[in-house]
């Protein structure tokens, strides 16, 4: 068993900042710069071949994929002007592929036109500062988005409720300083501004002296500082003052802890949504990759597929949110990839967008019935594409969080636990991985309910949650498993570090004081690990974690039990 060890466990994942995704934007705007005159020079020789043999089909269905291709990225990069002279090519090739009757002279020489215009196009638009310049005033800037510091200022002049606070706030991986006065609270502020304050409304100096003091800090403040009162008054001219001073919240005393960290947390934007997660079908790489990167400049995920072979390893490592898929790719068109996905019962309700240069309305249509949910068609404007997907990606997490999420904690349920088990289990024997499951138990639940009542022990749950959440990495996969029962699955872990981590996070957890109607109350909790790959699939590490949480259970509560190996036992 583990006791007592201190691990830093507000280990937040980070991605290196040292190139940003505008600057990346801007690379592949350059390569695509240098790599038109090679496409251009493609579809002259294709086109060449072509009237070697005006019936290859093979031959015109290729160049009518390089022309679609064209008619979509051109734009994206700067050169409306070969764009639209691509798509007049493409709609002139397409529609001797649609008619299997003989060729016509005069649709041949048409064709001949359309592309004598796109290499004039091309040559008009080849000033590389003008395409420079189109694309600078095309993308947008994503918004700024500082990381706020965690501090947090706790104002009381009761010392023991002072303590007791900054105690129990840092255990949930906060940074705490406290006054026991207003005097030294102005220069702090000005020299480090907190993420909050906590600021109690009466001291010495008067009923309402917390009110002024912070009225006079946000007045000199550079930005708002979010602002929770605590306070044993409950009128009217109370509250007042606080909003008038620039106060957020209104708590009451006696303190639930809960209910402050939830404040502060929403106060702090502490808890942050996971970034959408956007898998791109694209057999295009410079256009494909744009997207990618004009989502991610966005704070979202993205992860690019060029082969639509390939998609279904990507469907199981990336579990996407939502698909943006090409309906033109050598080896797969997109409508019947849409098919293989929806044949899939873990993928059926995923949205999937095509993103296609095809303007006619009977083709869309048709590809729609097959199961896309939607059709933009290229060229589309960056800032139409991030508003297009972030409505879509956010209205499907909506209706998962429904399916998914336990009402009470907001954490995954019984049934989507086990779902993210199964998929740990086969990305870890995909790539070779290791991960932990940790099964955490709560002790002595029974008679928490008993003693002090339901509520309280629903606060017991939800401030668990919350403590989980707070302290595990985003990576991790936190779910209700039952009752007081909890399932974490911690990737990338040695079963000797999950250990430390889950153990700190039981110290915490013990630390922290539950309120209720009949008094004040303390909880601890068992936890037990079992490892990938000592134990090689969702069953039997399960039972292994549970069976170590029950051998904590027996050991007297209150620990961390673990085993490496199953030769080896509990450690």
């Amino acid at each position: 068993m583990q006791r007592d060890i201190i691990v830093n466990a507000s280990n937040k994942d980070k991605k290196s900042t040292d190139i940003s995704p505008r600057d990346k934007l801007r690379a592949l705007r350059d390569k695509y710069i240098r790599s038109l005159p090679h496409t251009l020079g493609r579809i002259e020789a294709r086109w060449s071949r072509l009237l070697e043999n005006k019936t290859d089909r093979d031959v015109a269905d290729s160049l009518y994929g390089m022309l679609h291709t064209l008619a979509g990225s051109a734009p994206s990069f700067g050169f409306g002007e070969v764009g639209r002279a691509a798509k007049n090519a493409e709609i002139l090739v397409r529609d001797i592929l649609d008619d299997n009757s003989p060729f016509d002279p005069e649709v041949w020489e048409r064709i001949d036109a359309g592309l004598e215009a796109l290499m004039s196009a091309s040559i008009a638009s080849k000033c590389e500062e003008l395409a420079r310049q189109r694309f600078e005033e095309s993308v947008p800037v994503a918004p700024f988005n500082s990381e706020q510091k965690r501090l947090v200022f706790i104002v009381e002049d009761d010392v023991c409720l002072l303590q007791n606070l900054g105690l129990q706030i840092g255990c949930f991986g906060y940074e705490v300083r406290t006054f026991a006065g207003l005097e030294e609270l102005a220069k702090n502020v000005g020299e480090t501004p907190p993420a909050a304050i906590i600021m109690d409304l009466m001291f010495p100096e008067g009923r309402a002296a917390g009110a002024e003091a912070i009225a006079s800090i946000q007045k000199d403040a550079m930005r708002h500082i979010p602002v929770i009162f605590i306070s044993q008054l409950d009128d009217f001219s109370a509250r007042l003052a606080s909003v008038r001073a620039g106060g957020d919240a209104y708590l009451t005393k006696p303190l639930r802890i809960c209910a402050l960290i939830e404040k502060l947390d929403q106060l702090t934007g502490d808890r942050k949504d996971d970034p959408y997660r956007i898998l791109i079908v694209d057999d295009d790489q410079d256009l494909s990759g744009f997207y990618a990167l004009t989502l991610e400049q966005y704070g979202m995920n993205t992860r690019v597929v060029n082969d639509p072979m390939h998609i279904v390893e990507h469907l199981v490592e990336f579990h996407p949110e939502l698909i943006l898929m090409d309906m033109y790719m050598e080896g797969c068109h997109g409508d019947e990839l849409a098919k293989i996905i929806r044949q899939m019962e873990a993928y059926v309700s995923i949205p999937i967008v095509y993103l296609s240069s095809e303007t006619r309305k009977e083709r869309q249509l048709s590809a729609l019935r097959i199961g896309a949910d939607d059709f933009l068609t290229k060229p589309i404007k960056p800032e139409h594409l991030i508003s297009s997907v972030t409505i879509r990606a956010e209205r499907m997490r909506i209706i998962r969080s429904f399916m998914d999420k336990d009402s009470l904690t907001g954490l995954l349920n019984h049934s989507k636990t086990k779902e993210q088990l199964d998929l740990a289990v086969l990305r870890a024997r995909r790539n070779h991985g290791r991960f932990c499951l940790a099964m955490v138990d709560i002790d002595n639940f029974k008679s928490i309910n008993d003693s002090y009542g339901h509520l309280a022990g629903d606060q017991v749950i939800v401030m668990l949650s919350r403590l989980l959440q707070q302290r595990l990495r985003k990576s991790d996969v936190i779910g209700r498993y039952g009752g007081e029962e909890f399932a974490i699955i911690l990737l990338d872990t040695e079963p000797e570090q999950a250990c430390r981590v889950m153990d700190e996070i039981r110290e915490n957890f013990g630390r922290i004081r539950h309120e209720s109607d009949d008094g004040g109350f303390a909880v601890t909790f068992s936890c037990g690990i079992a490892h990938y790959p000592d134990f090689t699939d969702s069953t039997s590490l399960n039972k292994e974690a549970d069976r170590l949480l029950y051998e904590a259970k027996r050991s007297g509560r209150n620990g961390v039990f673990f085993s490496s190996a199953p030769e080896k036992g509990v450690k």
